[in-house]
Order: structure tokens, then C-alpha cells, then sequence
């Protein structure tokens, strides 16, 4: 997948390099207008930290402040609400705090660096290769826990048999999670996601009423038990 470029520095990049970063995140939320934290906030945390990196900026500014996509289950931590954890500064965290992600400090001038979990905020290991790729992940986990407007109302168990039918007929989405829980997605549509947890649970979701009959159908051909 092609990646816009990234700017570094304090002061917010010019809107319209940016404006159009989250599309994917907006399709599967059908988000049709910014509702974000200040600019004057984002750059008091700024100011405090030295830097942010500016994909979070930019996502803060424009998504900052919509709930089913950041507060569904985990949470992303606003700008004043940031955690100082040593060499790491924490923005996400699961919604019991038994995980927190992160980045490197010595990342923070970076546009869009890599992301670590831990779940003592200390022990962090590497994530995701990208706060962009992080993002799109964890939208696609709240998406998936109940944050769209159509979504399954249980948890299923999933057989390898069954994993390999949803493989063959959804196509895999490029993120993923692996260190607070093993994550995978897949979904035909930008407004739909199947999520698969550790490889035997699953769950979905989608925005739009018709796609999420056409996903209920498929998953009832299945038989899949309930958790």
C-alpha cells in the first residue's frame, strides 16, 4: 500500500497535505466531519513533550475526539492526558490499562514512527512498524467491538476450516496487532470489518445495513458456535 509523506516539526502541517490521510478510517466510520481537539491543545502537548509526531497530530486534530472509533473499548489518550513512561510516551491504552502503546521519545520529531505495547509501561515491544498502520488497526478493532452501527451481537469460536472459507472469500486487511493480542481483519467493503481473534474467536461489523446482511448470511451458512 502506497504511504503519503510525513512532516516533521512542532507547528501543525498545512491542512491540506493531511486532509485526506484517514479516508479508510472515515469510510468505515462513515465520518463525514473532523471532530477533533484544538490546535491550541495539541500544540500545549507539544510544547511539553518537544514534539509529536505528526501523524498523531494530524489524527488528533481531525478524529481526536469521536468515541465508537477511539473509546469503543480502548482508549486513545488525549494530548493533555499523554503518559510519560521513561524513554516512551503512551497515547493508547486498553480500556482496563493492561496494555499501553506507545512511542520512543527520541521518536516524537518523527512523522510516523514506530509503536510499541507493553503492559507494565515498561517492558514495550515493537507493535507496529507505523503510528499510521497502528491507527488503522486499532480502528478496525473498536469498529469490530460494537462501534458501527451494524454489528454481530455475539463473540463466535472459529475452526481453522471455517478461518480458511472467510481467507478465500474476504480479502485481508494490511494490519494487524500481535503483542497485546494476536488481531487480523478482513473485509470486502471500507465500511466492513471481520475481525479474528487469536486465530479462534471472531466477531464483525459494518456501517452500512446491506453489507452487514450480506456478512450475517455468509456467517450463518457457517454454523459457527456462539463463546
Amino acid at each position: 500500500m502506497k504511504r503519503r509523506g510525513y512532516i516533521t516539526g512542532t507547528s501543525l502541517a498545512p491542512e491540506r497535505k493531511w486532509e485526506n490521510m484517514f479516508d479508510e478510517i472515515r469510510s468505515r466510520f462513515s465520518i463525514c466531519r473532523d471532530n477533533g481537539f484544538s490546535k491550541e491543545k495539541i500544540e500545549d502537548a507539544c510544547k511539553r513533550y518537544g514534539s509529536l509526531p505528526e501523524t498523531l497530530k494530524q489524527y488528533y486534530l481531525q478524529l481526536g475526539k469521536i468515541v465508537p472509533l477511539n473509546q469503543q473499548q480502548n482508549r486513545l489518550l488525549g494530548p493533555d492526558e499523554l503518559t510519560d513512561a521513561g524513554e516512551y510516551l503512551i497515547f493508547y491504552a486498553e480500556n482496563q490499562y493492561v496494555a499501553q502503546w506507545a512511542v520512543k521519545k527520541s521518536d516524537l520529531g518523527a512523522g510516523n514512527p514506530p509503536v510499541y505495547c507493553a503492559s507494565d509501561e515498561k517492558n514495550f515491544k515493537l507493535e507496529c512498524e507505523n503510528l499510521y498502520d497502528f491507527l488503522c488497526a486499532m480502528a478496525n478493532f473498536q469498529a469490530a467491538s460494537w462501534g458501527l452501527a451494524y454489528s454481530s451481537e455475539e463473540i463466535f469460536y472459529l475452526e481453522e476450516q471455517q478461518l480458511e472459507q472467510i481467507a478465500s472469500c474476504y480479502r485481508k486487511k494490511p494490519y494487524e496487532l500481535h503483542q497485546w493480542m494476536d488481531l487480523s481483519f478482513y473485509g470486502n467493503w471500507e465500511d466492513e470489518v471481520i475481525c479474528v481473534l487469536g486465530g479462534e474467536q471472531m466477531l464483525y461489523a459494518s456501517s452500512d445495513g446491506e453489507h452487514f446482511k450480506a456478512l450475517e448470511s455468509f456467517m450463518k451458512q457457517m454454523n459457527l458456535e456462539v463463546l
